[in-house]
């Protein structure tokens, strides 16, 4: 069962630093060596998770012939993914030359306590192998319960460190424009809190036992499994940055085409009730592409609207637009509904009158939404007008207007 958990996580960090090695590759000279850490980070961390499976674990013991040695490795390679994602961070945060300062005393630092618990677990007595639980049997252990508290606690200290370094380089000014990279250091920061957890309790586990606590199943089984549960949060975090903006890109084509296909359907009772004007120029889509679309549908409707629209202006009734505005006011509409109810009506009587075969002499300034002015005063955009429009156009309101005026016959 532990294998389930741990062989797919190292998997899943394998990938990510194959698709890490694979940016770096392509990569311009300035941003290689940022790049080369998340690298790096990956080359510590696959191991380290691997080594935790227990079929890969034991059989490296057996072969080796080495008592719990692929627990002194899986800290080894811990320890040094600890380092090089504090050193990831460095190098993110701060110029190269400086970055480096940083991180050689990061790197002498944990080479120091990496050999410490070489030489401990060298002189460690280990007469049966413990997989499975070695900071439990080991708790109490001459040599080996000061190797853990070593261990443990660098680990603990480095990945918190870890942890307010992600989410203060998140809070920067100078990544305010990478929403993407914010995000995704905050999600590291989540992840690595998981793990935090493991060595904390790991800890606490071990320190317990010296006092008679019995603490084994939460240093064995509980811990283990916590920190495992950080790894896709640390992997999404560390990648998301370079394909997050294609969600927002993919997020943002959804939303174009939904409110594209809903404003195609609003316009279609305003469409169905022009096209009478002049049928033959409703578009024939050129493509099956441009057929399917809605954002190109919604195109040729607009235009083809507003071309038969402008071949009423003819049949116009002013004193309809001023019984429209009466109604308005009444109703309390705002200064957006009624220009568009004044135009829903006038166009009804337009084309009632044009069925009719009766002309109305347009006097100058007559109120409609045709010319540039009303356009442009009360409408952001051709889309949005042509669309509160076609809505008072299915108004009742707007028939009212008519039988008030007698324009229904």
């Amino acid at each position: 069962m532990a294998d389930l958990i741990f062989l797919p996580a190292a998997v899943g960090i394998a990938l990510l630093g194959l698709y890490k090695y694979r940016a770096l590759r392509h990569a311009p000279a300035e941003r290689k060596a940022t790049i080369r850490t998340v690298c790096l980070s990956c080359v510590f961390a696959a191991p380290s998770v691997l080594l935790g499976a227990p079929t890969v674990g034991i059989a490296l013991d057996r072969v080796t012939g080495v008592n719990s040695l692929s627990v002194l490795l899986g800290f080894a390679f811990a320890l040094g993914f600890v380092c090089s994602i504090q050193v990831m961070l460095v190098y993110w945060s701060h110029p190269p030359a400086r970055a480096w300062r940083t991180s050689r005393w990061l790197v002498l630092t944990y080479s120091a306590v990496v050999a410490a618990i070489v030489i401990l677990f060298a002189l460690g007595q280990r007469p049966e192998e413990h997989h499975h639980d070695f900071a439990a049997a080991y708790a109490t252990a001459p040599y080996l319960a000061p190797l853990l508290i070593l261990h443990f606690l660098a680990y603990v200290v480095g990945l918190a460190n870890v942890v307010r370094l992600c989410w203060r380089w998140s809070l920067d000014p100078r990544t305010g424009d990478r929403s993407w990279l914010r995000r995704g250091l905050r999600i590291t920061a989540i992840g690595i809190l998981f793990p935090v957890a493991y060595g904390s309790i790991t800890l606490v586990a071990v320190i317990g036992s010296w006092f008679g606590a019995e603490l084994d199943v939460w240093s064995s089984q509980v811990a283990p499994a916590v920190a495992i549960l950080g790894v896709p949060f640390v992997i999404v975090g560390n990648c998301i940055a370079a394909w997050g903006p294609g969600l927002t890109l993919m997020w943002d084509r959804i939303t174009h085409f939904t409110s594209d296909l809903r404003d195609y359907r609003r316009l279609a009772v305003l469409w169905r009730a022009l096209r009478c004007v002049e049928p033959e120029m409703v578009h024939d889509p050129s493509s099956l592409a441009n057929r399917i679309s809605p954002r190109s549908r919604l195109f040729w409707r607009v235009i083809e609207i507003n071309d038969w629209l402008h071949q009423l202006p003819a049949y116009r009734d002013p004193e309809v637009a001023t019984a429209a505005r009466a109604h308005a006011n009444q109703a309390r509409l705002g200064e957006q509904e009624t220009l568009a109810l004044v135009e829903a009506a006038q166009l009804k009587a337009a084309l009632r009158a044009r069925a009719q075969g009766s002309r109305t002499k347009v006097t100058v300034g007559a109120d409609h939404l045709d010319t540039a002015a009303d356009a442009g005063l009360a409408f952001a955009g051709e889309r949005q007008r042509l669309i509160l429009i076609a809505r008072a156009f299915d108004n009742p309101l707007s028939n009212v207007v008519l039988d008030d005026t007698g324009r229904t016959g």
